[in-house]
């Protein structure tokens, strides 16, 4: 008796179902909100990452670099010693097709004559706000992580015309693609709060 009770249940429950006896479970308006959700997922995913990414070549090309200037600041201060570094800001133009948002910036510092790395600097900007074709950012400033170390700025004075000349390489990259050349620039002899310049 249990036995022929078993077999009705399982034939019972193998018995295919109609469309309209599904909609009325639970299990089908979980399955298609699960469906839907996935779905969301899915075009959130490609409007933030594949429609918005970026090659290196078409950041280089969305991105001009505008109003250099560079100097040298102080980055320790003691009673023994003065370590400066050299600086750089700018603005930069989109001038692509795309806004411009989650964009990093990387200087790498060098020798003019023998092209060896002094250091290198890495600065984010336009987290927040997009920057939109045609529209010119607020300053970026990249500042080397190492510099020059000496007794006194008076030493750095008498000492000026001696310095090796320097470089930097400007690259930028987005959130997905690789850092891109956007261009080089001369740093100049000048230190911050003393007038005298050598470019």
């Amino acid at each position: 008796m249990n036995e022929f009770k078993k077999e009705n249940i399982l034939e019972e429950y193998l018995k295919e179902k109609t469309l309209k006896d599904r909609i009325k479970t639970p299990k089908f308006w979980a399955l298609i909100f699960t469906l839907l959700i996935g779905i969301f997922l899915i075009i959130i995913f490609y409007k933030n990452v594949i429609k918005e990414s970026m090659s290196a070549e078409e950041v280089a090309k969305s991105i001009r670099i505008m109003e250099t200037d560079s100097i040298w600041v102080d980055k320790k201060i003691t009673e023994y010693e003065v370590i400066i570094v050299p600086t750089i800001t700018f603005k930069i133009k989109n001038i692509g097709k795309k806004p411009l948002q989650y964009v990093y910036f990387e200087g790498v510092f060098e020798f003019v004559d023998s092209g060896e790395k002094l250091s290198d600097g890495y600065t984010p900007a336009l987290i927040d706000k997009p920057l939109n074709p045609g529209e010119i950012s607020d300053k970026i400033t990249i500042k080397s992580y190492f510099g020059y170390r000496a007794t006194s700025k008076e030493a750095f004075i008498k000492n000026i015309k001696n310095w090796k000349k320097l470089k930097v390489k400007i690259f930028a990259k987005t959130q997905n693609s690789q850092y891109a050349l956007l261009g080089i620039y001369r740093i100049k002899q000048k230190i911050k709060g003393i007038k005298v310049v050598y470019k």
